[in-house]
């Protein structure tokens, strides 16, 4: 039996690998895979922290749903035959902010420590009472975005 840590640290790898496969790959639909294996990856590291809502809400709202739609829509779309333009400057440029940014967060998250006090077991009651009476308009907001992306998903998808 594995430890919280061990379990931590390869669910991590598997994230981090999930997202360089996204970003990495040549293939638009193995990209795609790359972020449903990433977000499968963020699932478990829910769990692992003991929050087991947001591990379903993570697997059946983004991998179930925004996946599924995006490797949809590039399997219904026409693939135009783009090269890729040749690796420039500007592509180190970015790795080297990219890894700058890494840094950043990784030194933040260090010498910050998050007080055993501050940990404390969230129900979904309490989280569905916060959604629908403190934070009723920002939730209806992205219901209504989320909507608005569906018809124009829908318009552009249907245009020829």
């Amino acid at each position: 039996m594995m430890g919280p840590e061990a379990a931590f640290a390869m669910l991590a790898m598997v994230t981090l690998g999930g997202g360089a496969i996204a970003v990495g790959s040549s293939s638009l639909f193995r990209s795609a895979l790359g972020l449903m294996l990433s977000l499968v990856g963020v699932a478990g590291l829910f769990l692992v922290q003991r929050a087991d809502f947001l591990a379903v809400v993570q697997v059946l709202v983004y991998v179930g749903g925004v996946s599924v739609l995006i490797v949809f829509a590039i399997m219904l779309t026409e693939r135009l035959a783009v090269l890729a333009p040749p690796p420039g400057p500007r592509r180190y440029i970015s790795i080297g902010a990219g890894a700058a940014l890494a840094l950043l967060f990784v030194g933040a998250a260090l010498r910050s420590a998050l007080p055993e006090s501050a940990l404390s077991e969230v129900s979904v009651k309490q989280i569905g009472t916060a959604l629908l009476a403190d934070f009723v308009v920002p939730f209806e907001a992205v219901g209504l975005l989320l909507l608005v992306a569906l018809v124009a998903a829908v318009l552009v998808a249907g245009e020829e």
